[in-house]
């Protein structure tokens, strides 16, 4: 028998990743976006990402990129920047000055308790440490972006972020930021802030102690009352061994550690007592920061050019299609490429029960819309990669095709590539015609946009997959478009 071999493993997938300063203006736009809607300006911005290289996140970026507000957004980009570079300036400085007041109260008499003082410098990092060791465990990350933290930051992110900069999408940088500070650079970023300001209040903390130490006199001493002199000379001696292996202080004596007890210690004693407390405070204190000051720092640059990007976001999804890159069409003798045939669908011959509804990405909170005289059959609707499935599975799952497939649309969204492919899945699902019902044509007014323009896009995609439109209004219905859908539920399409 020959040798045993392995199947070849699945090429991997890069990764969607961006660099921090594109990710947050890619995130900017989609908020935007998904806020106000997508101009219908942008396709230069479009052609544009379909012909850049790499992957879907690339596009994206690209896309970002070319549009108009990309200048002002990157120039509030560099603002923000700057100023997250004067917040770091002012959070060391305060390092520094508590680092000097906790060294001045650890030492503030003549006569210093050795165990107290190492106590009262090292107690509140050492539990940070501890702190930040529990949140940085494995999986203590995921899943944060729903919580009640994160929505109130995001809230008081976009409430500072019109007051901090000057642009139109100022709250949408300042949030988008805060998002990026939850992804594996933002975290890295953040432990070695964390970490460099411990270092810099033990950094001032020890000079502090060891000049004091060199232009006065201290008497240090010990005192406990519940442990015994034999476990204090072994406490001492455990906690000296690590300074004395790095050589910052001798092997501690019985005699030594007993002679600070009982205050009667030589010139000779006291350096060492007073040399033993700067190398507690160096050796569990300031080296153990500037180690993970230093891993964290080299994990944050070397991640500053990969964020990940959440794909998968509804915004994102949106412009899958509308991204995707252009194949050349296949010719013969230089022949020009012909465009696909618009969809012709019949009314299903063996059709049964209501009429289905569906809902596509629409921005309303009142479903299943109300249509008055109309029995219908609500599936759910489809926002997000989930929420797609899960309507396809249920017409999947109907018994017989029904007599019409309605799909709640709104005229907020500009239509594109990903709705048709969409709709036209979820008719041939169905086993029907699908008909679009165009609600939010008073907030699209509102809002002034051109209804007529946005109406002939949704035309157009429901003539693409072989469809109808019919706008419909549910706070205000109408009996003409409600004696439509009537006729199109019995089979008969004007």
């Amino acid at each position: 028998m020959g040798p045993n071999r392995r199947r070849p493993r699945n090429p991997t997938v890069k990764a969607n990743t961006l660099a921090a300063s594109d990710w947050i203006l890619t995130e900017a736009i989609r908020l935007h976006e998904e806020h106000v809607g997508r101009s219908p300006d942008d396709e230069a911005a479009n052609a544009l990402a379909r012909t850049a290289a790499g992957g879907f996140s690339d596009r994206l970026a690209a896309r970002a990129r070319a549009l108009p507000a990309a200048a002002g957004i990157q120039n509030d980009i560099g603002n923000l920047f700057r100023l997250l570079r004067k917040l770091v300036l002012v959070i060391l400085v305060l390092a520094a000055l508590t680092g000097l007041l906790a060294a001045r109260a650890s030492i503030a008499q003549r006569e210093v308790d050795i165990l107290l003082a190492a106590a009262t410098l090292l107690a509140l990092p050492s539990l940070m440490l501890v702190v930040w060791m529990v949140l940085m465990l494995p999986g203590r990350h995921h899943g944060g972006s729903g919580s009640l933290v994160g929505h109130l930051l995001r809230r008081t992110l976009g409430w500072l972020g019109p007051r901090m900069l000057p642009g139109n999408l100022a709250a949408e940088v300042t949030v988008a930021g805060g998002r990026a500070l939850g992804t594996s650079f933002g975290r890295w970023l953040l432990s070695a802030l964390a970490h460099a300001f411990w270092t810099v209040y033990l950094l001032c903390a020890l000079g502090l102690l060891a000049f004091f130490f060199l232009v006065a006199q201290y008497d240090l001493t010990w005192g406990t009352t519940l442990l015994t002199d034999e476990q204090v000379v072994a406490l001492v001696n455990g906690l000296a061994a690590p300074p004395a292996w790095l050589g910052l202080i001798p092997e501690p004596q019985a005699g030594w550690i007993l002679g600070g007890r009982e205050g009667t210690l030589t010139p000779e004693a006291r350096a060492l007592w007073a040399r033993f407390l700067l190398a507690m405070v160096f050796v569990y204190g300031l080296l153990p920061r500037l180690l993970l000051l230093a891993g964290c720092a080299a994990l944050a640059w070397s991640k500053r050019k990969r964020l990940p990007l959440d794909t998968a976001q509804p915004g994102y999804l949106r412009l899958s299609g509308v991204l995707r890159p252009e194949k050349p069409a296949v010719t013969e003798h230089g022949q020009a490429p012909r465009s696909r045939p618009p969809r012709r669908r019949q009314p299903p011959s063996n059709a049964r029960g209501h009429p289905v509804l569906i809902g596509l990405e629409l921005e309303r909170d009142d479903w299943p819309p109300v249509m008055p005289g109309i029995e219908t059959r609500a599936l759910g609707q489809a926002d997000g990669r989930a929420g797609r499935k899960a309507v396809l599975a249920a017409l999947d799952a109907l018994p017989a095709p029904p007599p019409l497939l309605l799909v709640a649309c709104s005229l907020l969204r500009t239509p594109d590539a990903a709705h048709a492919r969409f709709i036209d899945q979820a008719a041939d699902r169905a086993g029907t015609i699908p008909v679009l019902l165009l609600l939010d044509a008073d907030r699209l007014a509102e809002r002034g946009d051109r209804l007529a323009s946005r109406l002939a896009d949704w035309q157009a995609l429901a003539e693409q997959v072989g469809g109808h439109c019919l706008q419909y209004d549910p706070e205000a219905p109408d009996a003409a478009a409600l004696a439509r859908l009537k006729r199109m539920s019995q089979g008969v399409f004007e």
